[in-house]
């Protein structure tokens, strides 16, 4: 049949599209209702593996006894769509019986763990499980004499992981943009049902195969000790894989961050790699007489590449560096470039394996199948293993460099054993073996130096630094560093967490009391991401018991070690209970009320997840659990987020608070959105008295505030907010637009400013019993006044500071201090940007 070949690989390469796009889909609708932690997203990942090695491994035994094996393949993939298309229901389903789960079972971490497998195994088993049949029972239709069993084979695994790379790239960088994640969910199943349809049409073309009935029973549970040792290779070769993607995604992310473009960069190189070579050795698996010889020296390879690869690391930022203007080619340049660069060579070789083990193992067409899913169940349980191992087990006990090279020994040593096993003599394998350990020994110390000292944060941010704290940790990488100044930076991976200067203070400490002071009578708070600890401290400091609710065990480590002078060892305090814990997992599963909510100093862009609590479905999470007078408080940077996407943010949460208020003042660098189930009322005597408690007095001295300036932050009430923001689009699970943004985004601080100034309005008509006597109010009314005039100027101060103007800004601030010296806020805006002013003005002199 002309051109039956080409269609075929057509066919399985749309299929690899369409599987990767469901991987990725699955894992983040998954991880919304089990949470974002490591291991959730491992839970996910082993579900999803799992279940495709029992369909290669069972259900291509049990099908490659039908006749037409294409008009079987179809059946699989019309099987996968229509779970597809069904499964925005399942999973509704498995929420409500996950969350009430959580909230009656009364058990240990490792038993919620257990449970989360159990629930997403269960929902990953159907479809999975014929996305691992897919390969065997193709194969059998494509492979019609033993001798090109490599290259049938091989080619088509080739392109299914060709058109898994289009898939991750197209779900990452446009699908899920453009159309929403369940849209791009119906795309994948008619990408299968199109599949389907072609893989029929291409059976009634042809005869149907002839199934032999005797079946060789012992030959296939015992197979031959070569046999076997290609199955043992194959799966070690596949643990091994795993190990590298998981240890190079934590070194990359230091190098081209951690957003949902960046790990599709990270997945896209790792898999092209793979698709690479094994389309460039499937044909020379059928020429290979000793297939043990070549896999033996491809284990070797892939060994010393990888040890090599150590110390290249540092380059990784200066090869992107090459893509410096702000388009989209070099945008997306500047991720691919370096990503393959680093794992291209050893990921060539990695994709040698399969139709080598293939031609290896395979031995009789009648059973081609079920061979063929041998080999492919082998290499994903090492996969599973491997990623379980490096992630759990190597990082926290050897750390990521040191884990490579664990890895690397692995690789090689079975790579000699493979050739020992082809009748090479020891003797001849001594150099190979000598250069394997003499570079492991050559390359233990270079995997000493940390990875943060190699990238861009401690070579342009932090070049002088002290490395006061570094653990990789199983979830991600905490760093600690010092200045010379003394200003200690908190880092999760290569994000910053929080500083402990006097411009960064503001963030962590308003979102507290700013919210607190609002409530008539908090008694409960919730603080999601604890940071140095300054949010938590400061809620205590009003008397209220706190949730503080972390992700990252070591930001907690980090806090109480290096940073008690700003949280003055809160977490010892019997009001504060500490969780472990995905903080939107926690607020879905959690049956507690709150007087108040504050989401912590994260921004939606820097990471891939972060915008999941900037949706419409987080907030309406968080209003479930508010109590009737609870206060949402949510802060949001100005920096790198451009004007559509601010007002995108505003909108957003103005959908579930309607009576949102906006607060701007301290520093040209955040704002924050108040959200109430009422009208907003502030009684002034009680915010002042409240304000003026000593805990909360000495914080609020200590960033130049009190309660007259935290009042005076007041910027746009909820009609202001509506005109300001207008009509646009939101951001939800489903349409999660922050999380995909253009090149350049780096400073948009002045943009948003202008836009919001013209906004801004004044506070008094929201005050009550803020005096007996008209004297009295209006001694309030006029302080107030002058307040706002001086802050008028002081925010034109804020935009020329943003836009790197320091002389003006520092005039202009000196103009409002002037007509309000009683403002600490606008002393220390002026007092920054002269400093800095003076510091250029210095740099030009000499």
């Amino acid at each position: 049949m002309r051109g039956f070949k080409p269609v075929l690989l057509f066919i399985f390469f749309v299929s690899g599209a369409a599987g990767l796009v469901y991987e990725v889909i699955w894992t983040r609708m998954l991880t919304l209702v089990f949470g974002s932690t490591v291991y959730a997203t491992s839970t996910v990942l082993t579900a999803f593996m799992g279940g495709l090695a029992l369909g290669s491994f069972y259900l291509s035994r049990k099908l490659e006894r039908f006749e037409k094996p294409l008009i079987t393949y179809a059946g699989l993939e019309i099987g996968i769509g229509v779970f597809a298309l069904l499964f925005p229901l399942i999973l509704k389903s498995l929420a409500s019986v996950y969350v009430s789960l959580h909230r009656t079972l009364d058990v240990s971490f490792y038993a919620i763990s257990l449970i989360r497998f159990a629930l997403a195994f269960l929902v990953l088993l159907v479809p999975t499980t014929l996305m691992g049949a897919t390969l065997p029972i193709i194969s059998r239709g494509a492979v019609s004499k033993l001798e090109s069993v490599g290259w049938d084979v091989g080619g088509l695994y080739s392109v299914n992981t060709f058109g898994a790379v289009c898939g991750t790239v197209a779900t990452g960088f446009v699908l899920i943009r453009a159309l929403g994640v369940r849209e791009t969910l119906i795309l994948a199943a008619f990408l299968n049902f199109g599949a389907a349809v072609g893989a029929a049409l291409l059976q009634r073309g042809l005869p149907p195969l002839r199934v032999s009935t005797h079946r060789d029973e012992k030959a296939e549970v015992r197979p031959s000790s070569a046999r076997r040792l290609v199955l043992w290779a194959v799966g070690i070769s596949g643990f091994c894989a795993l190990s590298y993607e998981v240890l190079w995604t934590r070194v990359l992310v230091f190098f081209l961050g951690s957003t949902t473009y960046a790990f599709s960069t990270m997945l896209a190189s790792f898999l092209l790699g793979i698709a690479v070579g094994s389309f460039v050795f499937s044909k020379a698996a059928d020429k290979t007489p000793k297939p043990l010889l070549p896999l033996g020296l491809l284990q070797v390879g892939i060994a010393v590449s990888a040890i090599l690869l150590l110390p290249l690391f540092g380059e990784i930022y200066s090869i992107g560096a090459l893509f410096k203007r702000p388009t989209w080619f070099n945008f997306i340049m500047g991720k691919f470039t370096p990503a393959l660069s680093m794992m291209f060579v050893p990921t060539f070789m990695m994709g040698a394996v399969f139709p080598l083990a293939v031609k290896a193992f395979v031995s009789e067409l009648p059973h081609l199948s079920g061979q063929v899913g041998t080999v492919y169940a082998s290499n994903t349980l090492g996969s599973i293993l491997g990623s379980f191992t490096s992630g759990f087990v190597l990082i926290p006990l050897l750390g990521i460099q040191r884990g490579a090279l664990a890895i690397a020994l692995v690789n090689g040593l079975l790579g000699i054993w493979l050739i020992r096993k082809e009748g090479v003599r020891p003797k001849q394998l001594a150099p190979a073996l000598i250069v394997l350990l003499g570079l492991e020994g050559i390359f233990i110390p270079v995997s000493h130096k940390p990875i943060v000292l190699k990238s861009a944060i401690f070579r342009y941010q932090h070049p002088n630094a002290k490395l006061l704290f570094y653990e990789e940790g199983v979830d991600a990488t905490v760093t600690v560093l010092e200045d010379e100044d003394g200003t200690r930076s908190l880092y999760v991976d290569a994000n910053r967490a929080a500083e402990d200067s006097r411009w960064d203070s503001p963030s962590h400490r308003v979102i507290a009391h700013l919210p607190l002071l609002l409530h008539p009578n908090p008694r409960r708070a919730l603080v999601v991401g604890v940071g140095m600890g300054l949010t938590t401290y400061s809620v205590t400091q009003h008397g209220v018991e706190v949730d503080a609710v972390e992700i990252s065990p070591g930001v907690i480590k980090a806090a109480e070690r290096f940073f008690t002078h700003v949280n003055k060892n809160v977490f010892k305090s019997p009001l504060v209970h500490l969780f472990i814990e995905d903080g939107r997992n926690f607020i879905l599963t959690t049956d507690r009320k709150y007087d108040m909510i504050s989401t912590g100093i994260i921004h939606p862009l820097v990471s891939s997840g972060s915008s999941n609590i900037y949706s419409k479905d987080f907030y309406e999470l968080c209003k479930r659990i508010l109590t009737e007078n609870g206060v949402m408080c949510q802060w949001v940077p100005l920096h790198r987020l451009p004007l559509d996407q601010f007002k995108m943010v505003i909108r957003t949460f103005m959908e579930v608070f309607p009576h949102t208020t906006l607060w701007y003042k301290f520093t040209p660098d955040f704002v924050i959105l108040i959200g109430t189930r009422k009208p907003l009322r502030i009684d002034f005597k009680d915010f002042v008295k409240r304000a003026s408690a000593p805990g909360v007095r000495e914080g609020l001295e200590h960033d130049d505030l009190d309660a007259y300036s935290l009042l005076d932050s007041f910027m746009m009430d909820e009609e202001a907010l509506r005109r300001f923001v207008g009509e646009g689009e939101i951001h939800t699970d489903d349409h999660p637009r922050l999380e995909f943004f253009g090149p350049g985004l780096m400073e948009t601080t002045a943009e948003n400013l202008i836009a919001m100034k013209p906004f801004r309005r004044s506070v008094i008509p929201y005050l009550v019993n803020y005096g007996d006597t008209p004297e009295e109010r209006r001694e309030v009314e006029d302080k107030l006044s002058r307040y706002f005039k001086a802050t008028q100027l002081l925010i034109d101060a804020q935009i020329a500071y943003a836009k790197g103007q320091f002389e003006r800004a520092a005039q202009l601030a000196y103009k409002a201090w002037r007509m309000n010296p009683l403002d600490g806020t606008i002393r220390f805006n002026m007092e920054v940007a002269r400093e800095i002013a003076l510091s250029n003005i210095d740099a030009q002199l000499e």
